[in-house]
């Protein structure tokens, strides 16, 4: 079984509750660094990366900067973070984000003009995350309007968050 999470979300969280994921055979954390600095939250993912280490469990997180480059308030839960394989993604360039718009748009019945893929790309974070949440965004805008995904609603829905 697995269990994901997001250490953006766990954080909100007292890091003494963060239990029950012994049943799971593998543990994924996105954004673990949002821990780094959190004492407690060090700490518990210290003791989990033990347990990983022991054969208990297998864990996949993923971080946004280099383990070395944490700023951490216990060094031992950095070094932690080196001890398995590390990958480094590349990024993406800004044409290779637009196709993947597209595709992704095409797969839940979208389709983005050139000038909608143009629009979100000068006028939003040129990052496949932030790129894939506002495409999610504009998905539940454009069926609960039952409109086509167009400047004017592009700029209407993203208009009430804060992206």
């Amino acid at each position: 079984m697995l269990q994901i999470y997001d250490a953006t979300q766990l954080r909100q969280c007292d890091a003494s509750e963060f239990e029950g994921f012994n049943q799971c055979d593998v543990l994924a954390i996105d954004n673990l660094d949002a821990i780094a600095g959190d004492q407690q939250w060090e700490a518990r993912f210290y003791q989990v990366i033990n347990q990983c280490r022991e054969g208990d469990l297998r864990l996949l997180f993923a971080l946004t900067d280099k383990p070395d480059d944490l700023v951490t308030r216990l060094d031992d839960f950095r070094s932690r973070l080196q001890w398995g394989l590390m990958l480094q993604l590349p990024s993406s360039s800004e044409t290779e984000i637009a196709e993947i718009l597209r595709k992704r748009a095409r797969l839940i019945g979208i389709d983005l003009s050139d000038e909608v893929l143009a629009y979100l790309l000068t006028h939003h974070a040129r990052n496949l995350g932030t790129q894939m949440g506002i495409l999610r965004h504009l998905d539940g805008a454009s069926l609960s309007q039952q409109r086509r995904v167009t400047i004017p609603l592009i700029k209407q829905a993203l208009s009430e968050l804060e992206i």
